[in-house]
């Protein structure tokens, strides 16, 4: 077989191959780079994330009487709530969210307690479109965190939702529709259609060795042309 035949055939049909795979790679990393990233983790959309940690002078409970009634506790520690210091307890079995100056346990917080604490932190003035406890079957954009959340779904232009830790009160993350596409096209761009965080998944060095190739048949083909021209000049 003529050899610059079969490096254009070769050419030809890896092109057909991978051309729209480049093609997905060029439009997903064109968005990818055009949006600002911070805007994707939706860190505009948060508010009051920095807060001081000081426990209520009227306080009915202290660390030793919390290392008293959970014996068996890995932490006890101050976390802030809206704007309020609250003691977290941490044990093998449960955790513990307790309200200093009444001394109750006020874990795992009710619908009502997520709602406010999403509004606290949510940078906007749109309404709650609805709050729903998902203990189960996790929607993949949360990932590996732990169940069970709180999801507080706004009304506004982003589609904002909002994760809410039900024993610590802890905005877990925030999601958007931008962040979801840019979730998507990041599936896409590196080819990982299950867990859609391996970069270094076969399919995606299948893609990139085949373009390597595409690209030496390239050159095979240039090599040729010049070879062609150069016989035609000196004839």
């Amino acid at each position: 077989m003529n050899k610059s035949f079969l490096a254009r055939s070769l050419h030809k049909w890896i092109g057909l191959i991978v051309g729209l795979q480049v093609l997905i790679w060029l439009a997903t990393g064109l968005y990818m780079v055009v949006l600002d990233l911070d805007f994707i983790h939706g860190d505009p959309l948060v508010r009051n994330m920095q807060q001081a940690v000081a426990v209520p002078d009227s306080s009915r409970i202290n660390v030793a009487a919390l290392r008293a009634q959970y014996p068996d506790a890995t932490d006890i520690g101050l976390r802030p709530v809206m704007g309020k210091g609250f003691f977290t307890v941490t044990t093998p079995q449960n955790r513990y969210l307790i309200d200093p100056q009444s001394a109750q346990v006020i874990s795992p917080l009710n619908e009502e307690f997520a709602r406010k604490i999403a509004v606290f932190h949510f940078n906007d003035k749109a309404s709650i479109r609805e709050a729903r406890l998902i203990a189960s079957d996790p929607p993949r954009e949360i990932g590996p965190r732990r169940l069970p959340l709180w999801r507080v779904d706004f009304i506004d232009r982003y589609s904002t939702s909002f994760y809410i830790d039900p024993y610590s009160g802890a905005l877990v993350t925030r999601r958007h529709q931008y962040w979801r596409v840019f979730d998507f096209f990041f599936m896409l761009h590196i080819m990982d259609y299950d867990e859609r965080s391996d970069a270094h998944n076969p399919l995606l060095k299948i893609a990139q060795f085949t373009g390597v190739i595409f690209g030496l048949t390239g050159l095979w083909l240039l090599f040729y042309s010049f070879r062609k021209r150069r016989k035609e000049t000196v004839e």
